[in-house]
């Protein structure tokens, strides 16, 4: 007799990808991090300056990033910039993964070379909408299966 083939990991069986989000807004963290880990199976970092994103980053191994296009003390592009230098430093093997900016309505358009940079998976607009948001993370991040009603089954 043939050995039974083994089932497929299940998106729930495989490891918890990380997620960072770094928004001064701490309403559009949260927004963010609920959302991510009600509908994927991301574990999710959020911190509200560029700083802790830092040291976060730098401390974790994270899928993606999520980080607003202006903060306080460094922009998002500088900061994922600093992060990416900094892996690349530590020699490690760890490569900084793609980021998806939150963009200010009152924000100027993204510079031209931020756009056609491969790293950068998309740009997110304030007020945020859940549908845009599960748009542009659906390549980065495996969905949550939704949940069946076992009380009649």
């Amino acid at each position: 007799p043939e050995p039974e083939p083994e089932p497929e990991a299940e998106a729930e069986d495989l490891p918890r990808p990380r997620v960072l989000v770094v928004h001064g807004a701490s309403a559009t963290g949260r927004l963010v991090r609920e959302t991510l880990e009600d509908f994927s199976i991301a574990d999710v970092d959020t911190c509200p300056d560029a700083v802790y994103g830092f040291e976060l980053a730098l401390q974790r191994d994270y899928q993606l990033f999520l980080f607003a296009l202006h903060l306080p003390l460094i922009d998002g592009p500088l900061l994922y910039e600093l992060i990416c230098k900094a892996q690349k430093l530590a020699g490690n093997g760890i490569q900084a993964p793609g980021v998806i900016f939150v963009r200010e309505p009152s924000d100027p358009p993204p510079a031209e070379d931020l756009n056609r940079d491969a790293r950068v998976k998309g740009f997110l607009m304030k007020p945020l909408k859940i549908e845009r948001l599960l748009q542009v993370v659906k390549h980065a991040l495996p969905r949550r299966k939704k949940k069946r009603n076992t009380l009649f089954e």
